[in-house]
């Protein structure tokens, strides 16, 4: 696609004038409940991931009626042959489409892309819910549902966005306007994203919808997921000295993850992630263990993440985390027992400078839009996502961001402020003019 030249942006000579940004935050305001709608319906389809189809076959009907191009295709492992991701565990392929929904431009200016994730986490038990996980329920200006913020809700405002840039710019921007929406980010980061690079996708610019607190993101975490075993000894637990307790050795498996997380913290600093207080966070998200009944343990597993910087190594950082913690386990009460550490799905980070035209186009859409009065310091998003995969390919300029907060994601009666879906349309479709506005070569 089309290369951006060195020249800055001012802000003036790319803004919109005020009737183009009155005719957006009209319409816009005009077709809340339409967004509300749309946001409801897709909130009351169950992606939980491997089952993205119904959603994203909904969507594809949606984007056409309202008259954009749709392209929903279907790739296979061994379309992705060659590529590290098809290698990790996850949920196969097939019957997990993946959609791109376009507004063209009209010449040869910068594309702008926004990718969402159809999958959505499990639930759990629906009966814990106060409205109900499928039920799209609006309540004190929010909307509840699971994947209300991650990214449901980014997605409604990015397809509330395409359509007021539809009606504001009937002939199209200077470059496309694009929502991809792939499946399996739940499941396996970076391997539905790869489906779309595939196919050929290849924007200018990219904008990650994740639960940002309606503030772009110029970096995103890597990082990968990790599994450890314990293997002890069983014996009846009247001579449990005669064994090797496999859930004993475990805690103690705790206790040294909770230490490595500490001196992790204290190693290059990023200040993109200061204000977060965990750098490199280390989160165990499931335990198991005992085999049966009256015996002590003789097998106890845990499982979680470990999160990374965007400069950070991955293979470096996997090396550190397996020495230090079999150096830990040889030197712990523990040791009698015999520990495994295998790893999983593994993601790259991102990290773009605050003064690259993306961020810039971002900032200047968030102010002409009147959203903010003064700029906040620049963070980092505080998670993985799949901003990494075409930075790690391409180093396609990137942005996270969206409505909503991690507060809420993946919990109980996960939901997004109304409020800020509007706001996030508005702001992403100013984006889409800065941006595709840029002089290009």
């Amino acid at each position: 696609m089309s290369a951006i030249t060195p020249s800055g942006i001012d802000g003036a000579d790319i803004a919109p004038d005020k009737s183009i940004l009155h005719r957006l935050k009209n319409w816009l305001a005009q077709n809340q409940t339409s967004t509300d709608d749309l946001l409801a319906a897709i909130l009351r389809i169950e992606s939980i991931s491997g089952r993205e189809g119904p959603l994203v076959d909904f969507l594809a009907a949606w984007a056409l009626q309202h008259g954009l191009l749709v392209d929903r295709f279907e790739l296979s492992e061994n379309d992705l042959r060659g590529y590290p991701q098809t290698a990790l565990p996850h949920i196969p392929l097939t019957g997990r489409p993946t959609l791109v929904i376009r507004f063209p431009g009209h010449s040869t200016g910068p594309s702008l892309m926004f990718n969402a994730h159809s999958d959505v986490i499990s639930p759990g038990d629906p009966a814990q819910w106060k409205f109900g996980p499928w039920s799209g329920h609006m309540a004190d200006g929010c909307m509840y549902g699971r994947g209300a913020c991650d990214v449901k809700g980014p997605l409604a405002s990015a397809l509330a966005a395409l359509l007021a840039l539809r009606q504001v710019y009937p002939a199209g921007l200077p470059g496309d306007v694009l929502v991809e929406i792939i499946p399996g980010e739940e499941d396996c980061v970076g391997l539905g994203t790869l489906t779309s690079h595939v196919r050929g996708y290849h924007p200018d610019g990219l904008i990650v919808l994740e639960p940002t607190e309606g503030l772009p993101r110029p970096a995103s975490r890597g990082g990968m997921r990790f599994t450890i075993r314990v293997r002890g000894r069983a014996v009846h637990g009247t001579v449990k000295w005669m064994g090797q307790d496999a859930i004993h050795a475990l805690k103690m498996i705790l206790d040294y993850l909770a230490q490595m997380e500490i001196q992790f913290n204290a190693l290059n600093p990023n200040v993109l992630f200061s204000s977060y207080p965990i750098q490199r966070p280390i989160t165990v998200d499931q335990i198991q263990g005992a085999n049966w009944q009256g015996a002590i343990c003789d097998l106890a597993t845990c499982r979680g993440y470990l999160e990374l910087l965007p400069a950070d190594d991955p293979a470096v950082w996997k090396k550190r985390f397996y020495d230090q913690l079999m150096e830990l386990h040889q030197h712990g009460s523990g040791r009698g027992c015999q520990l495994e550490i295998e790893f999983a799905e593994e993601y790259g980070g991102h990290e773009i400078s605050t003064t690259h035209k993306l961020a810039l186009a971002a900032r200047h859409a968030i102010q002409s839009a009147g959203l903010v009065t003064d700029w906040p310091p620049w963070a980092g998003f505080n998670a993985g996502c799949e901003a990494g995969l075409r930075w790690g390919l391409e180093q396609t300029p990137t942005l996270v961001w969206g409505p909503g907060s991690l507060l809420q994601a993946h919990g109980l009666d996960e939901f997004v402020p109304l409020q800020a879906v509007h706001e996030a349309a508005l702001a992403f479709a100013l984006c889409a003019i800065h941006w595709t506005t840029l002089r290009v070569k």
